[in-house]
């Protein structure tokens, strides 16, 4: 017969334990942190190029497209895309909390600043009118909602103007569609993230798991 006696309570092995855990926990952590960082920002940019908003500004020629719209020449979308997509992409980091003996911490990603200023500071985001009068699209698209953008003239349908889908005509006024329009709270860039919880999770179980 084997008697064993502990030396420890339960409570001080359940603490050992866990502290081991944590050891290797922070290990992964720091050793996959750059892994991490590169799939999230993959994976960012899919999101934001899947938007509606971003593919009606490719649109070139598409009546009724953002493109068209904004009178955006042909080529300069592709470029101001990429531009603006690149930017909220290098905004990510990640943020490591070593976890402690109690198993709290983890990693915690941080995109895009609320305020938007690096995107609303991109020169791509603006085109000027017939009238030399700057027109600052994406911040209509991203923070100003559908309040009326040109009062007087109306977008209208067609193969002319600068884009191939489109002229300003007298009347009315110019509005982007509800359904692309943007505030600060509720965006093509909120929304690219809004509902990705579970996708995180199995980014994150495919690489420390």
């Amino acid at each position: 017969m084997i008697n064993l006696k502990l030396t420890q309570t339960v409570k001080d092995i359940e603490k050992e334990i866990n502290k081991s855990i944590a050891t290797e926990l922070n290990k992964v952590i720091r050793t996959k942190n750059k892994t991490v960082l590169g799939v999230f920002k993959r994976n960012i940019e899919s999101w934001v190029m899947a938007q509606p908003e971003i593919q009606s500004l490719l649109d070139q020629g598409g009546q009724g497209s953002l493109n068209s719209q904004f009178g955006l020449r042909p080529g300069t979308a592709d470029i101001s895309v990429a531009r603006i997509v690149s930017s909220i992409v290098d905004s990510t980091t990640v943020n490591v909390k070593k976890i402690n003996d109690k198993l709290v911490g983890g990693v915690t990603f941080e995109c895009q600043s609320k305020t938007f200023a690096n995107l609303l500071g991109l020169p791509d985001g603006h085109v000027l009118t017939k009238k030399g009068v700057d027109l600052h699209w994406l911040n209509w698209l991203l923070t100003l909602g559908d309040i009326a953008i040109i009062t007087g003239y109306d977008y209208k349908p067609s193969q002319m103007g600068r884009s191939g889908g489109g002229t300003m005509a007298g009347g009315g006024s110019f509005r982007i569609s509800p359904s692309f329009a943007g505030t600060l709270e509720n965006n093509f860039i909120t929304r690219a993230f809004s509902g990705k919880e579970k996708e995180v999770k199995n980014i994150l179980m495919g690489i420390f798991v």
